[in-house]
């Protein structure tokens, strides 16, 4: 028959404050504990966790305009990737009248429209 052994949380949580590094640090942490209070941060952070404040916070934070803002980040660091790859590649020579022929192109087009856009606002 084998014999069931049970563990005492309590008995290997007091053996684990033997060991000098947490000791150090449950002391730094009281410390800190104590500095809150007398500052009176500790009731500060406390009220922040209620999940009333929580739910508050997390409505003013997420909203359309910020998921709009991730968005718009992803697509920044996305089309900064392709400029990066862009310049990385060694272009091939254009004429005058190559340039001129790539204005029809939608693409330059429109990138040619937002540049000029860029630049009215750094003239202002």
């Amino acid at each position: 028959m084998v014999e069931v052994i049970e563990r005492d949380p309590l008995a290997e949580l007091l053996s684990g404050l033997e060991d000098p590094d947490l000791q150090n640090a449950l002391s730094k942490m009281i410390e800190l504990l104590k500095n809150l209070e007398r500052s009176g941060l500790l009731d500060m952070m406390i009220a922040l966790t209620e999940p009333e404040v929580v739910n508050r916070i997390m409505d003013m934070v997420i909203t359309t305009g910020t998921l709009k803002l991730g968005d718009s980040v992803d697509t920044l660091l996305d089309m900064l990737g392709k400029l990066a790859d862009a310049l990385v590649k060694e272009p091939e020579p254009m004429g005058l009248s190559q340039v001129l022929a790539s204005l029809k192109d939608p693409e330059v087009a429109k990138g040619l429209a937002r540049l000029v856009a860029i630049l009215k606002i750094l003239g202002k």
